[in-house]
């Protein structure tokens, strides 16, 4: 948001900006181009539109979609003469630096890393690129991986002690791992319509409920948090279509039909500490 507006302001013209992120209710706070009947609407298509209102000249085309697909590569970028950076993910800004070296365009590499943040002038011959010195390794993690997309096993592991922090410990909206059924990120293609219609508080801005709140409602019912941890949750991310382009697609889990096999090579050992449990196991030690 800060970034279009300023470059905007400062007389640019010609703009195309890429996300591939929705508007959630934590936004609402710092994201100014943004607002509560914007809730579930792709960011870019909406920041243009912010945009226009204080800048009319200015061409923008905005696009609902990830920088790593394959249609965004070295021919996409030759038709630009610089590109701004605003990334949270360390991936995807080794992958535009990549790009922009090969396409030999100037990159303007910003962004942030927990409490950190950076700018960056990179020029192919002139000047160091992003990947050119060693990164210390990642120790946190953008909220959208570790709630939509883990990949890693370090991403699971941040999920369940943000799990934990929710369920038992200090509330802390930036690590709530899976908003409720009231929050308009759990409400699909209808999530916008549903922020819009909800009353706003006297100062216009939305309530959201917590998982600690959602969990000690329904009295920390096991069945229920499985439930809409592992199955609803995941139904939700799954009708993000473009999420799964390149990823391989998660697989919501039904308490009542829980698959009762252990891994391969887990299941000779007779040892029970050594005992890789079934999904079914797990779970019938989890409602104890």
């Amino acid at each position: 948001c800060e970034l279009l507006k300023n470059i905007v302001l400062s007389g640019f013209q010609n703009i195309e900006m890429i996300d591939l992120d929705t508007i959630d209710v934590s936004n609402l706070n710092r994201q100014f181009l943004f607002q509560k009947q914007h809730v579930g609407k792709s960011k870019s298509a909406v920041a243009r539109e912010s945009a226009l209102r204080f800048a009319p000249a200015a061409n923008i085309k905005s696009y609902h979609d990830s920088i790593m697909k394959e249609e965004y590569g070295v021919n996409f970028y030759k038709g630009f003469d610089l590109c701004l950076n605003a990334l949270d993910n360390r991936a995807a800004r080794n992958h535009v630096n990549r790009m922009c070296l090969a396409a030999n365009i100037p990159l303007v590499e910003s962004g942030t890393a927990g409490y950190l943040g950076q700018v960056t002038v990179i020029r192919k011959g002139v000047t160091e690129c992003y990947e050119c010195h060693p990164k210390p390794h990642q120790k946190t993690f953008p909220g959208c991986t570790i709630r939509n997309t883990p990949s890693e096993p370090i991403h699971c592991i941040v999920w369940a002690k943000h799990l934990f922090n929710q369920l038992f410990g200090e509330d802390d909206p930036d690590q709530d791992v899976s908003p409720d059924t009231e929050d308009p990120e759990a409400a699909g293609d209808k999530a916008g319509q549903a922020a819009a219609d909800k009353e706003a508080n006297a100062d216009g801005s939305v309530t959201r409920k917590s998982t600690k709140q959602w969990a000690q409602d329904c009295d920390y019912s096991t069945q229920k948090l499985f439930q809409k941890l592992y199955h609803d949750d995941i139904k939700y991310l799954l009708s993000m279509d473009k999420l799964w382009t390149k990823r391989r697609k998660p697989n919501p889990l039904d308490w009542d039909c829980l698959p009762d096999t252990s891994p391969e090579g887990n299941s000779n050992s007779n040892l029970e500490d050594q005992k890789v449990w079934s999904v079914a196991e797990a779970v019938s030690y989890l409602d104890k």
